[in-house]
Order: C-alpha cells, then sequence, then structure tokens
C-alpha cells in the first residue's frame, strides 16, 4: 500500500480489552491500549515520501497471548480517495485506446485498491479487499479516471501514489452521505429522516432481505458500506466524479453536496481538498434540454461556495451519443492539474475560461472571463454556443467574436440585448477555451 505523507497516519483495529499494541514503521513506534470496546489506534508521526518497500508490523501483548501481523511492501506518498458513480467506476479495459494504454501500465510505485460495492444498513468496520501494484494486469479492471489521475501526479511529483477507490455505477449522490450530515441542512430535512430509518437489511437468521444494488439507493448505504471502513485512513484529498443519477436536482444538488463533503471532513478530522469532475453533456431521452445546463449551473456554484473544492470541466471529450465517455484521460488528468495548482502549489493551468462579468455595448453584450489567457476556440472557428435575449426574454443565437479576454456577442433579431447564455443545452459542447486548451463551463447572465 501507500502511506500518505506529511501528515500523521492513524492505524486501527479491534483486540483484546486492555491489550498492549505497538506499531512500527520506518524507525519509529506507536503505541496504543485496546479499550474496553475492544477498539485501539494509534498514530505514525509523519513522514516524507520514500519508495522503498518496508514492513509495518502490528504487535499486540495481553493475558490471551501475543499476536503479530505484518504488511510488506509499504510505500510512503501521496493517497487520493476516487469516488462517485459509473465513470469513475468505469474500467480501463472499456476506455478509448485501453490496449496501448494498459499495455504500458507498469507502474510499481502506484498502488490500487478497489472496494467492492456494497450497501448496509449501518457503518461498516470491514472492507474486504487488498491493495495490488499497478500493472498491465491489475489495472484493467480499475477506474480509468483514477488512474490517469494517478499516473499525471505519480510522474509530476516523482513520489509514490496510492488510489483507493470507492465508486458504484448508478449511484446518487444521498447514499455516499453519511446519516449525520444531513442533520441542520434545511432542504435535507426528509432524507434525514430516511437515514436515521433505514428499513432492516437482514432477518434473525443474517440473511439479507432486501438486494444489494437496490439498497444502494437508500440514503448512507453505500457511505455505511464502501466509506466509513475506510475512515481515518489518511489521505491527501478526494476526487469525485457522479452527478449523473441526480441530474434533475437542480441547485438542490449544492445541498446534497455540502452535506457530503462536510460531513467526510469531519469524520477523517481535516479539511481535505475536494476536487470534482462536471457531468458530460449527453442526449438524456425526454429531457428538457435545460435540466442538463441547470445542473452544470449548480456544479459551478459549489466549487464557489465550498472552501477547497474545484471543478474541472471536460465537454470536449464528451460523446453526446453515449453516457459514458472513453476518453478517461482527460477528465483524469484535469483533475490532477487541480491538485497540482491548488494542493501542489505548482504553476500550471488548471482552469478553463469562467464568467467574470457582463458590460453593454450599444447592441452588444461584453463578456469577460477570468483564467482566459489565450483566449481561442478548439476549431479556431467562431465561438459557438452563445445566446442572447431582449426584454422579451426570447434567446436567440449570437454571433460572436474574441477580443482579448472577453467575447462580444450580438444578433440582428435582438436590437437591445439584456440577458445572455451559454452551453445551454444538454448536448451542447462548445469550442471556447483559453491557451492551455482548456473549456468554459455553462453559465448564464443578465435579465
Amino acid at each position: 500500500m501507500v502511506l500518505q505523507r506529511d501528515q500523521k497516519v492513524p492505524v486501527w483495529g479491534k483486540g483484546v480489552p486492555g491489550a498492549k499494541i505497538l506499531v512500527t514503521f520506518a524507525g519509529q513506534t506507536a503505541s496504543a491500549t485496546v479499550d474496553d470496546t475492544g477498539e485501539w489506534r494509534a498514530d505514525l508521526i509523519p513522514m516524507s515520501a520514500s519508495p522503498d518497500a518496508r514492513t509495518l508490523e502490528v504487535s499486540s501483548r495481553s493475558t490471551a497471548g501475543d499476536e503479530k501481523l505484518q504488511f510488506r511492501d509499504v510505500l510512503v506518498g501521496e493517497v487520493w480517495l476516487c469516488s462517485g458513480q459509473s465513470n469513475m467506476a468505469m474500467a480501463m479495459e472499456k476506455t478509448e485506446n485501453a490496449s496501448e494504454e494498459i499495455a504500458k501500465a507498469d507502474y510499481p510505485e502506484i498502488r490500487l485498491y478497489d472496494t467492492p460495492r456494497l450497501s448496509l444498513d449501518k457503518p461498516g468496520d470491514y472492507i474486504d479487499g487488498k491493495w495490488m501494484v499497478c500493472t498491465p494486469e491489475t489495472v484493467k479492471a480499475f477506474s480509468g479516471v483514477a488512474y490517469y489521475f494517478g499516473r499525471k501526479l505519480h510522474k509530476d511529483l516523482d513520489v509514490p501514489v496510492g488510489l483507493l477507490l470507492s465508486a458504484w455505477g448508478g449511484s446518487l449522490i444521498e447514499p455516499w452521505i453519511p446519516p449525520a450530515a444531513f442533520t441542520g441542512i434545511k432542504s435535507l430535512v426528509d432524507i434525514s429522516r430516511k437515514a436515521e430509518n433505514l428499513p432492516p437489511l437482514f432477518d434473525a437468521n443474517g440473511v439479507r432481505l432486501i438486494p444489494n444494488k437496490t439498497y444502494r439507493t437508500y440514503p448512507s448505504a453505500a457511505y455505511n458500506g464502501m466509506i466509513a471502513a475506510h475512515v481515518p485512513f489518511a489521505i491527501r484529498g478526494v476526487i469525485w466524479y457522479q452527478g449523473e443519477a441526480n441530474r434533475r436536482d437542480g441547485r438542490s444538488y449544492i445541498d446534497k453536496s455540502k452535506a457530503l463533503v462536510n460531513g467526510w471532513r469531519k469524520l477523517w478530522g481535516y479539511d481535505f481538498p475536494f476536487y470534482f469532475i462536471q457531468i458530460a453533456p449527453y442526449q438524456y431521452g425526454k429531457d428538457d434540454p435545460e435540466i442538463l445546463p441547470i445542473f452544470w449551473e449548480a456544479q459551478a456554484e459549489i466549487a464557489r461556495t465550498i472552501p477547497n473544492t474545484a471543478m474541472a470541466v471536460a465537454t470536449d471529450a464528451a460523446a453526446v451519443d453515449n453516457l459514458h465517455p472513453p476518453r478517461k484521460d482527460v477528465p483524469g488528468i484535469r483533475l490532477a492539474l487541480l491538485a497540482e495548482a491548488h494542493t501542489y502549489g505548482m504553476n500550471v493551468v488548471s482552469s478553463g475560461p469562467v464568467f467574470q462579468g457582463m458590460e453593454k455595448r450599444g447592441t452588444e453584450l461584453v463578456i469577460i472571463f477570468n483564467h482566459a489567457e489565450g483566449l481561442t476556440t478548439r476549431d479556431r472557428r467562431e465561438p459557438d454556443w452563445f445566446e442572447v435575449a431582449g426584454k422579451d426574454g426570447v434567446f436567440r443565437k449570437a454571433n460572436a467574436r474574441i477580443e482579448g479576454n472577453s467575447v462580444v456577442l450580438g444578433s440582428p433579431e435582438v436590437s437591445d440585448p439584456q440577458a445572455m447564455r451559454f452551453s445551454w443545452h444538454k448536448t451542447a459542447v462548445p469550442n471556447l477555451v483559453n491557451g492551455a486548451g482548456l473549456p468554459t463551463s455553462a453559465f448564464r447572465a443578465g435579465g
């Protein structure tokens, strides 16, 4: 496995009450005593990154006898929790250029952990999984987004990287939220009640009453089965790719995201970074074309309102006829850019152009952007997916041209524009990017 560098590393478990525990690793020893409930925890002091394969040893001494456990081939580096639904869970073998990329995935200093998909009615204390060295064989079934994220960090930081995957296709955000995290958020009161009163999962004989996939739809069920037992394993931060199942939530997704992020941070005991992908454009059947843009707007608001979070946009890697775009290198690398810029302090461009303000100039609107150095389009054509509206509120396609870090909009059908919107359709794949090739998120202004 990989242990997190530069911060304390909890080691914990169960044992005989009163037993004396010793944890030894990398020249240091930490001790603990098993409490009356049979639990113990010892913290290793912060360590520098190391690719050396060392042994973590845990020994117990009690009246019931002595025990010793050894965990070999343990490195120290950067550890990230990778979570969400199907686009995070999507295996490398299903991604674009899979054969070529898998064949190159020989990275002894990248370690992979795939949490089994399990829903529970109460927080679990054990996960039946294991760490694996990243090889062409082990990476096949592992998350493409997480792998590309970890590979970039490993190469650019030159330290070992541990990727702790806990993702489940089709899952809503509600099942990932700890039960206590719903409390105090007015809009989530009804969900909180459901989380506190989950239906029984097992009968008196321990037989499961509700199928695993069905139970995963209940609030906190995925947290109980796939996150709780990872706490307090030391992590640097979280990457998140989820939302397709919540796309009709609109602004209520903001409160749910606050519950998730704040709930996880409280359990871990520190405000780790949380970076996420804006979900991709897709032809969602009979969905109103504006449902998805409203959700994109809510996702952008999350990054503005929750401290130490950021959003990556990957519309240019979308496939509007495929809910699971096969290009997973793009979102993975863009999440890594966010981490490099915000967590590791590297001088990299990590954001596409972001709306800053709007000015009226005669019959035109001037849209001003931040993070817009080298503002251009991917295809060198006029910026597309811009619309303007007059006092009647009817939006019409706008002619657009780039002027420095701004885009100037006008339409012969709108003599007195009052409002604008950009990328306001579920299948919109706009061409506006900055000089680093990073795209712009959907937004609207005025009116």
